[in-house]
């Protein structure tokens, strides 16, 4: 098999149903000596190394230690590479993903480990930025069968462009959302959200796209998001505002 110039932790596994000192034999692995003299017993037995150099097509060869000795055997062998961990996701935005994922049900599988390392395997829904810090910058997880609610650590992620929830099942009040001064689109539409519209929305300079229609909210629709120059907002149909908005 050949394996990168690299160091690796390789194990290998004997057993044998014959009495001790029937099978005795040397183990290498490319032309150098592993293990010497490795009598075989039915109890079984490992034998490992931590940091073995390897490079290419690597061969594991067993050599009787005796012409008269039984063939040699293996029952299993394992070779595992040891690699750099590598850059992670800056902390405050993991954690806070955590915190998001702990609120929520139905979370897809891949919600596990570094929410945006190694590269190209970010969680499901989640766009990251590899720049000099790895940040979170997207959340999309549109109709993806998910209920709970809304974690306030969510405004933790506060190089967010993007937070798109529609078409689920989560219910509670949003957040306070004015830590995300770079947030364009906030789509929250075909929920079971209720509470009123936090007036911190109107805070948001970035903000483009508000998409709130079709949950329970209740009371009236904050003045600065109605008047806000550039704000494309869908309210109805559903909620229970009153004054009932415009769109």
């Amino acid at each position: 098999m050949p394996l990168q110039n690299d160091s690796y932790y390789v194990a290998l596994y004997f057993a044998d149903t014959l009495p001790e000192n029937s099978r005795t034999f040397d183990v290498y692995i490319n032309d150098y000596l592993f293990y010497k003299g490795l009598n075989v017993t039915s109890a079984g037995l490992s034998v490992f190394a931590t940091q073995w150099i390897l490079s290419g097509l690597t061969r594991v060869i067993l050599t009787s230690a005796s012409p008269s000795a039984l063939p040699p055997l293996v029952n299993a062998g394992e070779v595992f590479g040891l690699f750099p961990l590598g850059r992670l996701t800056l902390a405050r935005d993991a954690l806070a993903l955590e915190s998001l994922k702990k609120k929520l049900q139905n979370v897809p599988e891949d919600w596990n480990g570094d929410p945006c390392m190694p590269s190209g395997y970010s969680w499901t829904g989640v766009t990251c930025d590899e720049g000099p810090r790895i940040r979170v910058v997207s959340l999309n997880f549109s109709s993806m069968g998910l209920s709970g609610s809304l974690s306030p650590e969510i405004a933790k992620l506060t190089a967010l462009t993007e937070i798109s929830f529609a078409n689920n099942s989560l219910s509670g009040p949003i957040p306070n959302l004015s830590n995300l001064s770079r947030l364009q689109r906030l789509h929250l539409q075909d929920n079971k959200l209720f509470g009123s519209v936090p007036q911190t929305l109107g805070t948001l300079n970035a903000l483009r796209e508000l998409f709130l229609q079709n949950n329970e909210l209740f009371g009236s629709v904050p003045e600065n998001l109605l008047n806000k120059q550039g704000l494309t907002y869908k309210f109805l149909p559903g909620n229970h505002f009153f004054p009932k908005p415009p769109g």
